[in-house]
């Protein structure tokens, strides 16, 4: 008995649109339904036959159906079914179909008929809104280079996602047509036109409340519904704009419910809510809400608390009978999960101290009118301690440069604020990316210990330094090589030298910077951890500047400083371990050939001046996660520079003395104070504002302070502190230096080459980030900043500013450290000039402003 091509199994499907493919929901059924004149038996396969694709051997159709030769199949069966799905799943067919080629007593021949799935040629977006960046955005994460296969999974993926990035954006009719054509220069290649049709933005015109009697519409618009906000205008509605996004709604419906209970309502429920599009096809919210009774705190009490007094637990707590029932705040006091991130509440208060199994559980024990008895029950449990804590991922920095960033050390109690503690140190190293940093907690509750993993990602730390900036039509670069990641220890070994020997954490610089007459050469080396259980960092460093210039009669101008410093930064555990103190010694000595320094009213153009004196900086920087874009904490810091008071220790006239003697040796105090804080506004845009002030003056009242080390505000505040020792101030919008001295209720207060001896300056600073990953940061940003300099405290005026706003954008690479543009209007009048400031262009490389 022979019967050629009876159809037993018809599984295919066509790819002659855009790639789509349809499965049958039950193979087993189509089967059924296809054999007409034959009676389902049992058969031995003998063979197979394959019909279409030629790339394919019927040995290797075999081993993907699955089927072996002579073994028993059912006609129609599960196996066949099984053979068909498999077949589907490689993911390489657009067609599948299965007939019986012959049958000869027991044994049967199947024809296998195949079609391989088209694969793609180009692809073409089109579509208002589609920018050539976002198609090549959407050909990277859609995978959609020539030669994908066009598959089922490929097209839908395609037609839901792409929609919902736009619908994320309030195009809520967002959608795409995928039209195929055949490749003009191969005919097996299918070429793809996308249009993709984003639609209107469509609105939330009215979010209305039925039932809220105790709280205003505007008040559970504000703060409970934090995500889905109807349209408004000004300020307002550009932080947050207007979409409707199904997911936030469902979850600001949580915060609407949590918003009520933290004013005491602790019954508020939704009763119904509804969404639907209005005349102008935007949407109406409705809210119906049954607020239910408002609630107070009435006892509460504290069980099974041994190792700390119900004082000190309410006392964190901070919640007291007769307190509204704020349900949502009483529950974080508490503590939930791991605890708050600010370690406020009691959970964290266990957590820190080795109680890493400990259960701490608020109860209301009971209600009493609009009273609600409280008890929060405590399971202390025992205290854990680190067991195993290892790491990974270092290529190049030794374990030992690793080891003594950690917190979390065997032996020691377990501690929430230890992992978060070692997390920023280790963000912090410039060697590791901390986009990257991972961390894994492995409790073991047998034995009341914690096993901890950390992952780093090295990234490159060696810089080749190219710092410039460009102000009052003058450039100044630098060029220098700069080794974060530095081994002194392995100098001597050429076999370390990758390109100099790495690893221990240490910084070595060597650079050289100039103008167009001026030079600074420079050498600076950092350990910083010198000794002790605490990181105490030692630097040293070296530097000549020399300035020659011809004036307008043609004479030589000149200026030669050498400087040298050493000083020790050590971190200390009072009043917190985020504080650090550094204490320093400089030496520095300045040669003047006809170059002009203001000494109090006399101008000198010939002599000598030496400085010895003594640095003190207390410094908080808890500014993290990433230190190239910190987005939460704040750096502090309270500096003085003094010199021994030579004129109270020795017994010269000073009324009989030169300028220039009198400044032989130099004597004066100088001060300064800077915050830095970083505060996430919205998703990721983060606020940084800035506030310091500088001033210095000399013990004696008959020298005053001296002619150099004093302060010019302008610019980008390039090479601060090395050109005559003065320190530069940036305040963008203005040219370099251009603000020094001048005030306009005392215009002759200026002193043009002594710089000025208080300083004032503001900013605040907004960011947002386009790239975070290790091959570049990058972020932009738009400020306001006013900041201005005064010669004298009866001219000081802390309100009289010059001001500034602009925009700008700032990149780091590895290789070259931060760069920067800046375009900035000045809008106030500057020194000798009649006119605002103006627009100013400000390029930067690794200058912090």
């Amino acid at each position: 008995m022979k019967l050629k091509f009876i159809p037993i199994i018809m599984f295919a499907a066509s790819a002659h649109f855009y790639g789509q493919v349809t499965e049958p929901q039950d193979s087993t059924a189509v089967a059924a339904q296809s054999v007409a004149a034959k009676d389902p038996g049992t058969y031995f396969l003998k063979d197979i036959v394959i019909d279409g694709v030629q790339k394919y051997s019927p040995a290797q159709i075999l081993r993907f159906t699955g089927l072996n030769k002579n073994e028993q199949v059912e006609i129609p069966g599960q196996r066949i079914s099984n053979a068909i799905k498999r077949l589907w799943e490689q993911n390489i067919f657009s067609v599948v179909e299965v007939y019986v080629e012959s049958v000869e007593g027991e044994q049967v021949v199947l024809r296998f008929r195949l079609e391989d799935l088209k694969e793609l040629g180009e692809v073409k977006f089109s579509g208002k809104g589609v920018t050539k960046s976002k198609q090549e955005k959407m050909v990277k994460d859609y995978n959609l280079k020539p030669g994908t296969k066009i598959t089922n999974n490929l097209v839908s993926t395609l037609k839901s996602k792409i929609p919902q990035d736009y619908i994320n954006k309030g195009y809520a009719d967002a959608n795409i047509t995928i039209q195929d054509k055949v490749n003009a220069n191969d005919p097996n290649l299918v070429d793809w036109a996308i249009e993709v049709d984003r639609g209107k933005r469509i609105k939330i015109d009215h979010i209305e409340f039925e039932g809220n009697d105790n709280v205003s519409d505007k008040k559970l618009r504000k703060k409970g519904f934090k995500e889905t906000k109807q349209k408004r205008f000004g300020i307002g509605g550009i932080l947050k704009s207007s979409k409707f996004i199904k997911e936030k709604y469902e979850e600001d419906k949580i915060n609407l419910i949590n918003y009520y209970q933290s004013l005491g309502f602790r019954d508020a429920a939704i009763v119904s809510d509804s969404v639907w599009r209005n005349n102008n096809n935007n949407y109406e919210i409705n809210v119906k809400l049954n607020e239910g009774k408002k609630y107070y705190i009435g006892d509460i009490t504290f069980l099974g608390n041994t190792t700390y007094s119900t004082e000190v637990l309410q006392k964190l707590l901070g919640y007291k009978s007769g307190d509204i029932y704020d349900a949502v705040g009483f529950n974080k006091k508490v503590g939930e999960d791991g605890g708050k991130e600010d370690d406020s509440d009691i959970k964290s208060l266990y957590l820190n101290n080795g109680f890493l199994f400990s259960q701490v559980v608020p109860v209301e024990k009971s209600v009493v009118g609009d009273s609600i008895n409280l008890e929060i029950r405590i399971n202390e449990g025992e205290k854990a301690t680190w067991n195993r804590v290892t790491w990974s991922g270092n290529t190049t920095t030794h374990d030992h440069v690793i080891l003594r960033a950690l917190e979390t050390k065997p032996g020691d109690l377990f501690s929430k604020s230890m992992i978060k503690r070692t997390y920023f140190t280790l963000a912090g190293l410039p060697y590791f990316d901390p986009q990257q940093l991972g961390q894994e907690v492995l409790p073991n509750p047998q034995d009341n210990t914690v096993n901890m993993h950390w992952t780093v990602v090295e990234k490159g730390s060696s810089q080749v330094q190219l710092q410039a900036g460009y102000g009052g039509n003058s450039f100044i670069g630098t060029l220098g090589l700069t080794f974060n990641n530095f081994s002194l220890r392995n100098f001597l070994k050429l076999k370390d030298f990758k390109p100099v020997p790495q690893g221990d954490g240490q910084t070595f610089s060597i650079q050289a910077q100039a103008g167009q007459y001026f030079q600074n050469y420079g050498i600076s080396f950092v350990e910083p951890w010198l000794y002790g259980s605490r990181p105490t960092a030692l630097s040293v460093g070296a530097n000549y500047s020399r300035v020659n210039y011809r004036d307008l009669s043609g004479a030589d101008q000149k200026l030669g400083i050498f400087s040298a410093n050493a000083g020790l930064n050590r971190r200390l555990s009072w009043p917190d371990d985020w504080f650090s103190l550094y204490t320093g010694v400089q030496y520095q000595s300045y040669d003047f050939e006809n170059y002009p320094f203001q000494f109090g009213n006399t101008t000198e153009t010939n002599g000598t001046a030496k400085n010895f004196s003594f640095n003190v900086t207390l410094s908080r920087n808890s500014a993290g996660f990433d230190p190239i874009f910190p987005t939460t904490g704040s750096n502090l810091e309270a500096s003085v520079k003094f010199t021994p008071p030579y004129s109270a220790l020795n017994n010269k006239d000073y009324s009989t003395l030169t300028p220039v003697e009198k400044y032989e040796w130099m004597e004066f105090y100088k001060v300064k104070l800077k915050a830095d804080t970083y505060n996430t506004i919205v998703g990721k845009l983060v606020l940084r504002s800035t506030a310091e002030m500088g001033f210095m003056d000399g013990y004696n009242s008959e020298l005053g302070a001296p002619p150099f080390e004093r302060f010019y505000v302008g610019g980008t505040g390039l090479f601060g502190g090395r050109f005559d020792g003065r320190e530069l101030i940036p305040l963008r919008g203005y040219e370099n230096a251009s603000t020094t001295g001048y005030t306009s209720s005392s215009p002759y207060d200026v002193t043009p080459y002594g710089g000025a001896t208080i300083y004032n300056r503001f900013s605040a600073e907004l960011r947002y980030p386009i790239s975070l990953n290790q091959t570049a940061k990058i972020f932009a940003l738009g400020f306001v900043e006013g900041g201005n300099a005064w010669n004298s405290w009866g001219s000081y005026n802390p309100f009289q500013l010059k001001r500034s706003a602009g925009v700008g954008v700032r990149v780091y690479m590895g290789a070259f450290g931060l760069i920067g543009f800046d375009f900035a209007y000045g809008f106030d009048k500057t020194l000798g000039s009649p006119d605002a400031s103006g627009w100013k262009t400000h390029f930067l490389m690794n200058q912090s402003l």
